[in-house]
């Protein structure tokens, strides 16, 4: 918290123009794009106030300190905590208590029927993602882009100067072109859990905009930083959307049905592995993992560390063992650990099937556990080659952590490669009332 509160203080004291994430052009071309892009039902409903909504309150957090809008307009950037708002990612507790604060806050005021109050807080929140996928806020550790300069040919002319700045400060066209807003959930805790994986989706897209803008600075390309920031922006525009999209959605109680559907169930695959996080927003965390090094593939495994195959298992059916080729999942190998977080609450069961590859596994030799906040829940004992895959099925309601290990049982490398095939979380149909606290 210490380090937090330093961090909120260096952001105030650096003022609007260094640190805090685009510029108001590319705020209100971002927010505008997201709002055209909601159904006529929802842009009905913010029409009064949709011109001070692109114009002034997305800006709260830029703006509130100004001495002229600290009376009407310093409560919004102060966390129920004490903390400041915050314009990056930084720590994921952070993150998600921020938030979780300015999406609960709005969807208080629109279900009370307050459209501008909770429009000044919808505000804060799209700020707040906004400035999470410009470029400039996604470098690691590193907000003047410095260590850049030691992977990049930097001219004379910019070796000393911050470069943050000229990244985020200009202007691009923002258009989404039919997207349709998703529904990231019909409960508050499902809403948030998914709108936190949208962020990560849009931090990692920032960043491969990064070095596209910085050679176009360098080389005094309009056109080239001006694409590499819609890129940026566009990313941006989609969570923007999503995020108003389903707060508009639970605040009127109407949900699409399909999108509802959509939500029963969870690909886990396709979710960022916190160890992938932590890699992205803090110092060196990797996999080291036999027969290859590196994270699990995602919807694949590659064949010695370079071809990306098929997921492929052994499974029993109608008492023979047969070959099935699955869409989803992760391959890995062993010595490797996939850990994911999980809305409490909102999920009641995790599905998996596990074994080795039918192909590439069958001199492995390998065990399987899973572990759910901390305490070991499954095991498989040894896995063999040949073996038909072991099907998972756990209990997860009410937890918030799952993290599945790989281990080798060989005495020699290079064959454990494993399948974690269609691991899925299933939405509880029972569940209480979800709801949020700060």
């Amino acid at each position: 918290m210490h380090r937090l509160l330093v961090f909120s203080a260096l952001i105030l004291l650096a003022g609007p123009n260094h640190l805090n994430g685009w510029g108001e052009p590319m705020h209100h071309a971002i927010t505008t794009a997201a709002l055209d892009s909601l159904p006529a039902w929802q842009q009905d409903y913010l029409k009064a106030i949709r011109e001070v909504f692109i114009r002034r309150y997305v800006l709260i957090p830029d703006i509130a300190g100004l001495p002229e809008n600290r009376a009407e307009l310093g409560r919004f950037t102060v966390l129920p905590n004490g903390d400041q708002f915050t314009h990056l990612p930084y720590e994921r507790p952070h993150n998600i208590y921020q938030m979780r604060y300015y999406f609960e806050k709005t969807l208080e005021s629109w279900r009370s029927g307050q459209v501008d109050e909770g429009a000044r807080y919808a505000g804060c929140l799209l700020h707040f993602l906004e400035d999470s996928g410009s470029p400039s806020h996604t470098f690691p550790m590193d907000n003047q882009l410095t260590l850049l300069k030691d992977f990049l040919e930097t001219p004379p002319a910019f070796r000393d100067r911050p470069l943050h700045g000229l990244v985020e400060n200009g202007t691009a066209q923002i258009a989404l072109r039919g997207y349709r807003p998703r529904l990231l959930g019909t409960g508050s805790e499902e809403a948030l859990g998914n709108l936190v994986e949208r962020l990560n989706v849009e931090v990692r897209n920032a960043r491969a905009q990064l070095i596209p803008i910085l050679e176009g600075v360098f080389h005094g390309s309009d056109s080239a930083m001006e694409s590499g920031r819609a890129r940026a922006g566009v990313v941006d525009a989609q969570v923007a959307a999503d995020a108003l999209y389903t707060l508009l959605s639970m605040a009127q109680n109407r949900f699409d049905p399909e999108q509802r559907k959509q939500l029963e169930t969870c690909d886990v695959s396709s979710l960022t592995p916190l160890e992938a996080i932590h890699q992205s927003y803090f110092p060196q965390f990797a996999f080291f993992s036999d027969p290859y090094f590196g994270y699990p593939t995602r919807d694949g495994i590659l064949e010695k560390g370079e071809e990306k195959r098929p997921l492929i298992l052994n499974v029993m059916k109608d008492g023979h063992i047969v070959r099935e080729v699955f869409e989803h999942g992760l391959g890995l190998g062993t010595h490797a650990r996939v850990t994911y977080a999980l809305s409490p609450n909102v999920y009641d069961r995790f599905e998996c099937l596990v074994g080795l590859h039918a192909e590439l596994g069958v001199a492995g030799k390998v065990a399987y556990r899973i572990y759910v906040d901390g305490e070991a829940v499954f095991h498989s004992g040894v896995i063999l080659g040949g073996d038909p895959a072991q099907k998972v099925s756990l209990d997860v309601y009410g937890k918030s952590e799952l993290s599945m290990e790989t281990e080798s049982r060989n005495d020699k490398k290079g064959a454990n490669y494993v399948v974690i095939a269609a691991p899925v979380l299933h939405k509880a149909q029972t569940a209480p009332k979800q709801g949020l606290t700060y």
